[in-house]
């Protein structure tokens, strides 16, 4: 996994081919837009990340958690990208139907909405999937 999004923890949970790891918010944090989102509630510099444990790391266990640049991409365009596409397209036929910026702010507007609801009902099954999910590339020490 070359060039990968990659930051270092500690097992604290392991179930069913999934391990939680605790991770100190790193060098991969610093330059992401979402940073503050990731434990919002958290005053705390660390962060829980469920992760694929696909090389059967245990509890206690200090790992390396990746992300495929592909992946990170993929999902960083669908969060960002297609509601921002979809507010302009809404922009134009609010313009087009109602022939003022009031009715295309106000079009732009819903179908934005609309496009989050459609990608958290997305979401939801790419979280049951697993699609999006970072994994354990390699376990440093116990």
């Amino acid at each position: 996994m070359k060039d990968g999004l990659k930051e270092q923890g500690i097992v604290i949970e392991v179930f069913d081919g999934i391990a939680k790891v605790r991770a100190i918010r790193g060098t991969s944090c610093d330059g992401c837009a979402s940073k503050s989102m990731c434990k919002p509630m958290s005053n705390s510099s660390d962060v829980v990340i469920e992760a694929k444990n696909e090389l059967g790391a245990c509890i206690g266990e200090r790992v390396e958690v990746a992300m495929r640049p592909k992946t990170f991409l993929k999902a960083s365009f669908i969060a960002y990208i297609i509601p921002l596409i979809s507010f302009f397209i809404g922009g134009i036929i609010g313009k087009n139907i109602g022939g003022n910026d009031g009715w295309a702010a106000t079009i732009g507007f819903i179908s934005m909405v609309l496009c989050y609801v459609g990608i958290w009902m997305y979401n939801k099954k790419a979280l049951k999937e697993g699609k999006y999910r970072p994994e354990i590339t390699g376990v440093l020490s116990s």
